[in-house]
């Protein structure tokens, strides 16, 4: 045997050496190892303290949430996303539904990139509880991923609908929504779906980031000053409903001044009235102070109020099975309207100007 030969088996038996001295897996893991084909995890990762503990909790009893839980969190911590995206998927699949453990699955499906899994994810966690915003949240990230803008827009949006207050809302939703409408050239809008926010709370208007956002959104050639423009103050009684004619496509109705609308609402018959499109339509579901209602999303070339008037926004079109809003009532004047202006209101005034003039 030559000096390099002799060289040669004696590194190759050092790694069979140092191979054999690692880790192994543990019976009592075993059968949960494989039945969650984690086979791919180094045996190091495996036989650490949380993990193995949560192995042989599942190999024992196989359907044990908090133990799935704590082996999905120690996997994404060890970066294995897709082994726990799987282990989650199959969990649900043997032993029932589990929103918590299929969204989770989404996310880290969608960290490694799997845009098409995670959708199919997301679309599983939509059927099953379709007034859940995080669900179409999450169904948007995955959808944006893959570069289908048009609908990741549309469940974005559907979050957006299904919020039960704007107060609290995540920015990474108006945001994203943002850039969808940016990117199907609707920059006016993209900076409406912003300004939702912001006029929520109006602390998050501090934001830099936000602000430059609404800048570049606005100064496109696209996005004209009829965005929203002009301005005008109305009388109002103390602690009563503000009511206001509204020009909706030069079409007269009452609407009730709603801030914690995020949509102008229209009923079906005035809609048909104002001639808004209702063809093109899209379904969605909303979340009101009277609970769950059908609507469709669609716009309206213009909406006029006084002498404040802004074109193409967006609204929502009540279902034909709705209750009333009143009598008389038309509509509801909520925030994809109101948010485009500054709005101010007294015990016996309210006023409206463009947002970012100077009162």
């Amino acid at each position: 045997m030559n000096r390099r030969t002799a060289l040669r088996f004696c590194v190759s038996g050092l790694a069979f050496l140092i191979a054999g001295c690692g880790p192994s897996i543990p019976d009592e893991i075993q059968p949960a190892v494989d039945h969650y084909h984690l086979s791919s995890v180094a045996a190091s990762d495996l036989t650490r303290m949380d993990t193995s503990r949560a192995l042989s909790q599942l190999a024992r009893e196989s359907c044990n949430s908090d133990a799935m839980g704590a082996l999905s969190a120690q996997l994404q911590r060890a970066g294995y996303r897709r082994e726990a995206a799987n282990a989650l998927t199959q969990f649900v699949d043997q032993c029932g539904r589990a929103d918590g453990f299929l969204d989770a699955a989404a996310q880290d499906l969608i960290a490694v990139r799997d845009y098409r899994a995670a959708t199919a994810v997301a679309d599983r966690l939509v059927q099953t509880n379709s007034v859940n915003p995080q669900f179409y949240f999450t169904r948007g990230r995955a959808r944006e991923g893959a570069q289908d803008y048009e609908k990741a827009l549309a469940d974005y949006m559907q979050a957006i609908a299904l919020l039960p207050d704007l107060l609290n809302a995540n920015g990474d939703l108006f945001m994203r929504a943002a850039d969808m409408q940016a990117k199907a050239g609707h920059y006016c809008e993209a900076v409406s779906v912003i300004r939702m926010w912001t006029t929520a709370e109006p602390s998050h208007a501090n934001y830099p980031q936000v602000n430059q956002q609404i800048a570049a959104y606005a100064a496109h050639q696209s996005c004209q000053s009829s965005y929203a423009a002009g301005n005008d103050t109305f009388a109002r009684k103390a602690g009563t409903t503000i009511l206001v004619k509204a020009l909706v496509n030069g079409v007269s109705g009452t609407f009730i001044v709603d801030t914690g609308a995020t949509y102008v609402l229209l009923t079906r018959n005035f809609a048909h009235r104002a001639q808004v499109p209702l063809d093109t339509a899209r379904q969605i579901q909303m979340t009101t102070v009277n609970g769950q209602r059908q609507a469709l999303l669609t716009s309206a070339s213009s909406i006029k109020v006084g002498r404040a008037e802004a074109e193409r926004v967006e609204l929502t079109v009540d279902g034909p099975a709705a209750s009333s809003l009143g009598n008389g009532v038309d509509g509801l004047l909520g925030q994809s309207f109101l948010s485009r202006f500054q709005t101010q209101f007294t015990p016996t005034q309210w006023s409206i100007r463009p947002a970012g003039s100077k009162g």
